[in-house]
């Protein structure tokens, strides 16, 4: 017999990604993710630390469906 679980789904936590990580991510170079940031296409920056800043993992994400959805609206690759 199954069980009904009647609990509402916690919404994602929010998560942080340093920058290195972020431009292993995005297939580019860590001087380009801090050149997307200073064009306002990424980001906000955010310090974590006295030396260390990190980018949301949401905004990469939108990041990345902005790069998608610009391609396949020009009708660009298809999968």
């Amino acid at each position: 017999m199954q069980t009904q679980n009647n609990e509402q789904r916690e919404a994602p936590r929010p998560s942080m990604e340093r920058v290195p990580r972020v431009a292993a991510r995005l297939g580019i170079s860590v001087s380009q993710v801090y050149r997307e940031i200073k064009a306002g296409r990424l980001g906000p920056l955010v310090k974590i630390g006295e030396r260390a800043s990190a980018l949301p993992s949401v905004a990469v994400d939108a990041f990345i469906q902005a790069k998608i959805d610009a391609v396949t609206k020009k009708g660009g690759a298809q999968c």
